[in-house]
């Protein structure tokens, strides 16, 4: 698979498999993803990955926060609802489309809640990953985090592994810290479902739109 494959064949995946993945396989992936670009050659990514019964007890005790709302509070504050209509259309057509892959009515409550409270449970992949960054390093170190964390999933792909980028399991930071042993000095930006994809589950058929090139690039000195 060529970079360019690896690009457009990524997607996120909402249904996997059982079947435990090597640590080899995450180490290989986590040689690739250090070769990401980063300010002044910082590489301020770090990563709690985790599996097996630490994981089953995550998934658990996040599963159960959804709805707590005082105990919400991410380290990086939730941006969308304040972000333009621009944007946020992008996303609710998403949201939309996503829902009728998955054969839920818009006003279901119930099955929402049930699907919000999945993805808490990382989809029951059977690995999960932290990604956070130094708070003394500011923003480029949030920037430098995404492209290690682009690698690592590309390498993912590349060897048939499934992804997907999760803001919803970081609600609980604490949650996070406690069990992780991950320290308040610490940035924790996302969390990272991985897993076997489960090819035969219809939420796996569903693809994000993207925007054409003319949508975001302006050109100045060219012909």
């Amino acid at each position: 698979m060529d970079v360019i494959e690896g690009i457009k064949s990524r997607k996120s995946i909402r249904a996997y498999k059982t079947e435990p993945v090597p640590r080899e396989m995450l180490e290989k992936a986590l040689e690739v993803a250090r070769w990401a670009a980063s300010a002044d050659n910082s590489q301020p990514w770090e990563v709690a990955i985790i599996s097996s019964k630490p994981l089953a007890e995550l998934k658990q005790i996040l599963a159960e926060k959804i709805g707590v709302m005082e105990e919400f509070k991410s380290d990086i504050p939730f941006p969308f609802p304040n972000y333009p209509p621009l944007y946020t259309n992008r996303g609710r057509e998403n949201g939309k489309r996503l829902f009728e892959c998955m054969g839920i009515p818009r006003g279901d409550l119930e099955k929402r809640l049930q699907w919000t409270k999945q993805m808490m449970r990382f989809f029951d992949a059977s690995v999960a990953l932290i990604l956070y960054v130094d708070r003394a390093l500011g923003d480029y170190a949030i920037l430098d985090a995404g492209m290690f964390l682009q690698n690592f999933m590309l390498f993912c792909t590349k060897c048939g592994l499934g992804t997907c980028v999760e803001m919803g399991v970081v609600f609980y930071p604490e949650v996070l810290r406690k069990m992780l042993n991950i320290s308040e000095s610490k940035l924790i930006l996302c969390g990272l479902a991985i897993g076997y994809p489960d090819e035969n589950a219809p939420i796996n058929k569903f693809r994000s739109m993207r925007e054409p090139v003319e949508s975001f690039a302006t050109w100045h000195g060219f012909d």
